[in-house]
């Protein structure tokens, strides 16, 4: 019986994550044995179907991490591109997700010593195993923990037979690529972060949309905050641009294709095109404006890998096929639509503590409630914010 193999196209294909065309290869799946392995882009097999479901990678630029089965024994390693077989005793893994290759380098971690640390596109150490946690390299730069202690989240539980494990307490600091500390004592929220816009001490930085972080060295480091940027991009450049009757302008905001919810066909895909005439009055600037009864939010999202599967989207998935919300950050605008209670609420006692405490409620609460919500989804790419789906009441 012949395998069924289904051929995962991910990331840009034929480019590394440094926009270089690049001898990649891409993961298949075997679903017969419930193993993948690797294929170069011509579909030729490179790797047979041979790993098991914690391999995460379903792009191998250099080096991957692999869970292989080896006489009855399933075996960790990482995976270099010649098949050499590095870091057997190092594989690093968080929650039962391996970490992917980003600018050529790989977390792997020194069990013994409870550290991770970095080793390059060749297998070889490039950052020593001294931090307690660290994210991927973006544009060169890495926010690591470090002098940190293990912890439980149950305040009685000991650090060797709790469930939930975690750091406590330790320094926050962003290094570079030479395991040069350039920011410590990192504090605040460093959430939607483009790191890729940094900017050294430029005194006219725009304070509405960029966050600025001192160096050690005196340095000024500056980027953009991804949603500061959209929420100005929203109410100054979307809202404007919904009252122009252009169809050319009106599809400088969409995306090529637009993913809309139906209650009777679930989700549907149209080119902007087909979507402007098939809904030429569904986004208009007055559908975005607040009253008494509708409430705009905005929230920063996931790039739903369920329902964003075509090819289409593959270059907003990073190695492992996650999105890679580090450059093309999502962001969801929800319309909240309330009506009139049928009879107003009296706050609610709750438990708490062996005590009783009510929850007091706004006057607007107790006289309305939910009625129901509406949706919108926009992506950063290269050529700024698009709106990607929405879901509406019909």
């Amino acid at each position: 019986m012949r395998h069924k193999i289904i051929f995962i196209l991910s990331f840009f294909l034929t480019q590394n994550s440094f926009g270089q065309t690049k001898n990649i290869w891409v993961r298949f799946y075997d679903t017969t044995t419930a193993l993948s392995g690797y294929k170069d882009l011509k579909g030729n097999i490179t790797i047979s179907a041979k790993y098991g479901k914690s391999t995460q990678a379903d792009t191998f630029y250099n080096i991957i991490a692999v869970t292989e089965k080896i006489d009855n024994l399933y075996k960790s390693y990482y995976l270099l591109k010649d098949g050499r077989k590095v870091g057997k005793d190092s594989v690093f893994m968080f929650d039962f997700t391996y970490d992917c290759e980003s600018e050529g380098k790989i977390l792997f971690k020194d069990h013994k010593k409870d550290r991770v640390g970095f080793l390059d596109k060749n297998g070889a150490i490039i950052i020593p195993a001294i931090y307690n946690s660290a994210t991927p390299f973006y544009n060169g730069l890495a926010i690591v923990l470090k002098n940190a202690r293990r912890s439980c989240w149950g305040e009685n539980e000991d650090t060797l037979n709790c469930e939930h494990l975690s750091w406590k307490d330790g320094e926050t600091v962003l290094i570079n690529d030479k395991n040069q500390i350039l920011v410590d004592s990192l504090k605040g929220n460093l959430h939607n972060i483009n790191w890729y816009s940094l900017e050294m001490n430029d005194p006219n930085i725009d304070t509405s949309i960029w966050v600025s972080l001192r160096g050690n060295n005196g340095e000024i480091y500056s980027f953009i905050n991804y949603k500061k940027e959209f929420t100005k991009w929203f109410y100054s450049k979307f809202l404007l641009t919904l009252k122009s009757s252009s169809k050319d302008k009106l599809n400088e905001i969409l995306f090529s294709k637009i993913i809309f919810w139906t209650n009777k066909r679930g989700w549907i895909s149209l080119n902007n095109k087909q979507f402007l005439n098939a809904f030429p009055t569904s986004i208009k600037k007055k559908r975005f404006t607040e009253n008494n009864f509708k409430k705009l939010s905005i929230s920063d999202e996931d790039l739903n890998s369920l329902i964003f599967e075509d090819k289409l989207y593959k270059g907003f998935y990073n190695a492992c096929g996650s999105h890679n919300r580090e450059k093309y950050p999502v962001f969801e605008v929800m319309l909240t639509y309330y009506k009139k209670r049928a009879k107003e609420i009296k706050p609610i006692s709750s438990p708490s503590g062996g005590k009783s405490e009510k929850w007091e409620l706004s006057g607007f609460d107790k006289k309305c409630e939910i009625d129901y919500q509406e949706h919108f989804e926009f992506i950063r790419t290269a050529d700024g914010y698009k709106l990607l789906s929405m879901s509406l009441k019909h």
